[in-house]
């Protein structure tokens, strides 16, 4: 068997090479025929990606983090080729969404000897995400996050630069049209997920699952500075859905429009400005989870072996 390993050698703030080597080891002991291919950027990641997944390996592996995983998804998704994630990165919500461990080599040894399970995925325009996509002040944290607070990295970044920019931020008039309700109105922002978590363990859609089908949106209004300093740390455990004010219903279909500027961000990646539509794939990934224990429900994991193991 063959498995294409693609490496983001800046996630963990260049550390990712370091981790790799207790999963590679875990390979090696298993005869794993494998190849790495480091890329130089998010554009040559993507690109390294299409270019596995048309190449048919057995399995192609994502080293890093939660951005790394978004521009591999982006590239290989449609190859049908299955997906192993190789958590290093500093957030890990993908993996955590999948069951994984956040551990490289206790990962790498879930991929042995995991299954196949198919997940959803939202698409906007040609770009699709894993996670969740936020737009508002949530767009305006994640890029500073981005840009200024790499040097924390998961929590502690975004909780830095919420901080960091709260005293400038005003509300935007956003219109949200779904199949299931509609909003207009000011928001402080707004998400549209299709699994619970970002941010290293913001749990802003608690309700979502990524294989169900639908996806979560959570409207939060404009609120105080000290309101939501408040209400802020709740999200971490999924109880900001007690203010009165959110709003959280769920949809297959997401029309956005706003008169102001407003950034939408997916899996802490850049997508677009509004106006933007959120449609969920169904299905549509083939990732790698922890193996089904015996006398456990089978759910939504195939019952057919990915052929991970030795050859």
């Amino acid at each position: 068997m063959k498995i294409i390993i693609l490496l983001n050698p800046a996630a963990r703030r260049g550390k990712a090479r370091q981790l790799l080597t207790g999963a590679l080891r875990i390979f090696r002991e298993q005869q794993i025929d494998f190849e790495v291919r480091e890329s130089q950027d998010a554009t040559h990641l993507e690109q390294l990606a299409r270019a596995a997944g048309a190449e048919h390996p057995d399995l192609i592996v994502s080293a890093g983090g939660d951005g790394t995983h978004h521009y591999v998804i982006n590239g290989m998704f449609r190859s049908g080729v299955p997906l192993g994630l190789l958590p290093l990165g500093t957030g890990n919500d993908l993996p955590t969404a999948l069951g994984l461990p956040v551990d490289a080599s206790a990962a790498a040894a879930t991929i042995m000897q995991g299954q196949v399970r198919e997940i959803d995925l939202a698409q906007t325009g040609a770009a699709v995400y894993a996670g969740i996509a936020g737009m508002g002040f949530d767009s305006t944290v994640t890029r500073y996050a981005n840009e200024h607070a790499q040097w924390l990295g998961g929590p502690a970044a975004y909780a830095w630069s919420i901080l960091r920019c709260l005293g400038k931020y005003r509300p935007h008039p956003l219109e949200i049209r779904t199949d299931a309700e509609s909003f207009s109105g000011g928001v402080l922002f707004a998400v549209v997920a299709n699994s619970a978590s970002y941010g290293g363990g913001i749990r802003l859609a608690p309700r979502a699952r990524i294989d169900d089908g639908r996806l979560d949106i959570c409207i939060v209004p404009y609120v105080g500075r000290g309101e939501l300093l408040r209400w802020a740390p709740r999200a971490y455990w999924g109880e900001h859905l007690r203010h009165p004010g959110i709003k959280y219903f769920q949809a297959r279909k997401v029309v956005m429009c706003s008169a102001g500027k407003m950034e939408l961000f997916g899996d802490g990646e850049f997508l677009q400005e509004l106006p933007a539509i959120i449609e969920v794939l169904p299905r549509s990934l083939r990732a790698i989870v922890p193996a089904r224990r015996s006398g456990t429900s089978s759910g939504d994991v195939l019952p057919v072996s990915c052929g991970i193991g030795k050859s």
